[in-house]
């Protein structure tokens, strides 16, 4: 008689469930390095008016937490994001070009978020218009950092301005950060226009990270006024000299865009108070290298009293 073979009984879908859940839970873990944001780090963050209070947007601390532990309706902020110009709820522009570049806000670098700001505030309060995706499209690419081998997962897309565009594009040098801003953060609540929840892996290239936006008359247009600006002296450091002075976060949903912005009264801000010149000009050095000690701000940047005349493109002159 034929010796029969027995073959043991598995539970394979249940062991094979499992082992995809640790999976999953060891890559959402990856790349991300362990919490040194404390509670008194993010208050000072409120105090400094960048960031609502707990009780608007119900920020927490992860200090000690090796990795993000969201909640069904949070999300995870940087310090340094906050630091250049983000806020929750972020903007319509922010929101679509992260769908634009099928990327996920932590895959952004601190200096990222900081061309971003730079670019809205120039658009809405400089040349009077909001967010251009064309122009933007036209002066900044998407590079995948450490090397298109080896992506990063937190930081792994960084914003930088398109080479052959530079010299028509305003100056100004970001600060250089260390690996440390990867290990500040917290969390926040996830309000509508939520994002959506975050995803395991690093960002994936894809072509519109740099793919060149359309050029023509418009586009030419807002370059002829931006060197208009950049020849009466204006900078990058004028423009981030000019949100922290209204007191607002660029890449906010804000009710009222740049151009008509209302002064002190104006819902977008996050204090009433004046920012002191010497203490936006220490805020501007704070997220630039090479600010010069007097930062220039043409007269007349767009609000609701000086509202653009053309609808789309500004045909300002200083």
């Amino acid at each position: 008689m034929r010796e029969k073979h027995l073959v043991p009984f598995r539970m394979a879908p249940e062991k094979s469930g499992r082992v995809e859940q640790e999976k999953a839970v060891e890559t959402l873990a990856s790349g991300w390095k362990k919490c040194k944001m404390s509670e008194s780090a993010i208050c000072t963050l409120v105090e400094d008016r960048l960031l609502q209070s707990r009780a608007i947007v119900q920020w927490r601390s992860a200090e000690g937490e090796d990795r993000p532990y969201e909640g069904t309706n949070e999300i995870v902020l940087f310090q340094s994001f906050i630091e250049r110009g983000l806020a929750v709820p972020t903007s319509d522009f922010f929101r679509g070009l992260l769908h634009h570049w099928g990327i996920q806000m932590h895959h952004l670098t601190p200096n990222s978020i900081l061309h971003l700001s730079i670019f809205t505030h120039l658009c809405e309060a400089f040349l009077g218009i909001d967010p251009h995706f064309d122009l933007f499209r036209h002066l900044f690419i998407v590079r995948p950092q450490l090397s298109t081998k080896k992506i990063a997962e937190i930081g792994g897309a960084e914003v930088l301005p398109c080479p052959e565009m530079e010299e028509k594009y305003l100056y100004y040098h970001p600060t250089t950060l260390k690996a440390e801003w990867k290990s500040v953060w917290f969390y926040v609540g996830n309000y509508p226009p939520a994002l959506p929840e975050r995803i395991p892996g690093p960002p994936k290239v894809c072509s519109n990270w740099s793919e060149a936006g359309p050029g023509g008359v418009q586009i030419n247009k807002l370059l002829d006024d931006i060197a208009i600006l950049k020849d009466c002296g204006v900078t990058g450091g004028s423009v981030v000299y000019s949100w922290m002075n209204r007191r607002v976060q660029p890449l906010q949903k804000r009710e009222n865009p740049g151009y008509l912005y209302e002064g002190p009264t104006d819902p977008s801000r996050f204090s009433a108070e004046k920012l002191g010149g010497f203490e936006a000009l220490k805020r501007v050095c704070q997220v630039l290298d090479d600010v010069k000690k007097t930062t220039f701000l043409p007269k007349g940047l767009f609000n609701k009293k000086h509202f653009p005349k053309d609808e789309g493109v500004s045909t300002r002159s200083l």
